[in-house]
């Protein structure tokens, strides 16, 4: 049986004031070997899209629908109106391959264990298109190590006696969540790699895991940190990465917050889910409130003032609170927005 008869795919994007971003994405899409049920795009933007806007893509069964702005609410509307029991999350400023859907699919078909897959998601630094940010500096290895912070690359960096122990730790432990609670995505071989958390910004997941742990929409309207919450509560531990399907990521950067305050934002989301979430049950906030002092020492020796401060301000909010996005919560309260 041919693999269009086997499985439907309803394609769920969020999109607020990108329209350029967002025609690139559907063109794309229009071009996918796989066929798409149906695109369901929920725009909570200042000028609502028309039907000409997307009347070029025919081959795209487009549904078209408003939204307050959040773009948890958004992914979490998209998613139960789909019709589908695959949902594919995509990002409003991406640019997904011709063969891509179908690379995925042709892997939830080998394994049926999986319930979400994505490919690499590459995104442009310096002139070069990258699924990571490789550790090469032995001082940058002791430091992630010693204050137990989040890797995303590869370890690349030099040999000796200390390093060979730190790097067998890894090793050892393959892709995980670190002490501290951030991703730890050290290994990206293999036909397929497998890691607790990852962007889903390019992912078919099942629409039951999506309901059963959905977006929190007591974030802020950008969704920092949302990913990681909803991957904690999927039932089976373990995204499957395929090395050899990637998906582009342009980072528009029409939305997109300061970095310091994006920053603030993730570690108070980390810190409201190691609160609230029984798989985060383990991870103990010294370990939190440690990294953090790294992260500190890091930004006074780059002299990166924003940071610094930054990283004052959050670490008095984690040690003492209370967690905005927990009183949120608590009061039954929507979009929750903290500030520096």
């Amino acid at each position: 049986m041919p693999l269009t008869e086997k499985i439907n795919i309803s394609a769920v994007i969020p999109t607020c004031n990108r329209k350029r971003s967002l025609m690139t994405l559907l063109d794309s899409l229009d071009h996918s070997i796989y066929p798409i049920l149906e695109v369901i795009i929920v725009d909570s933007g200042d000028d609502p899209l028309v039907s000409e806007d997307y009347a070029a893509f025919s081959r795209l069964p487009i549904r078209y629908m408003r939204s307050e702005r959040s773009v948890c609410i958004q992914r979490n509307l998209g998613i139960r109106e789909a019709r589908t029991p695959l949902i594919f999350l995509c990002d409003d400023d991406m640019e997904v391959p011709a063969d891509y859907l179908q690379r995925l699919v042709k892997h939830l078909e080998a394994h049926p264990e999986a319930g979400a897959v994505s490919g690499l998601v590459l995104q442009k630094e310096k002139g070069v298109w990258q699924a990571g940010y490789p550790v090469r500096s032995a001082s940058e290895l002791v430091r992630k190590f010693i204050f137990q912070h989040g890797i995303w690359g590869e370890i690349e960096c030099p040999d000796n006696f200390l390093l060979r122990r730190i790097k067998h730790y890894y090793q050892r432990k393959g892709n995980h969540i670190s002490r501290a609670g951030w991703p730890v995505i050290t290994h990206f071989s293999g036909d397929y790699f497998t890691t607790p958390v990852y962007t889903l910004c390019a992912s078919l997941v099942k629409k039951d895991w999506l309901k059963n742990s959905p977006y929190d929409e007591a974030l802020d309207r950008n969704g920092i940190g949302d990913n990681y919450g909803v991957a904690m509560g999927f039932p089976v531990i373990g995204i499957h990465i395929l090395p050899h399907a990637v998906v582009y990521h342009y980072r528009d950067e029409i939305n997109r917050l300061h970095h310091s305050l994006s920053y603030v934002r993730r570690v108070l989301a980390l810190d409201y889910f190691i609160k609230t979430r029984k798989e985060l049950k383990h991870i103990r906030k010294g370990w939190l409130l440690w990294s953090l002092i790294g992260n500190f020492f890091s930004a006074a020796l780059g002299r990166d003032k924003a940071m610094f401060f930054s990283t004052i301000k959050i670490f008095r909010l984690v040690a003492f609170g209370p967690n905005p996005y927990q009183q949120a919560t608590k009061n039954k309260q929507r979009i929750t927005e903290p500030t520096l």
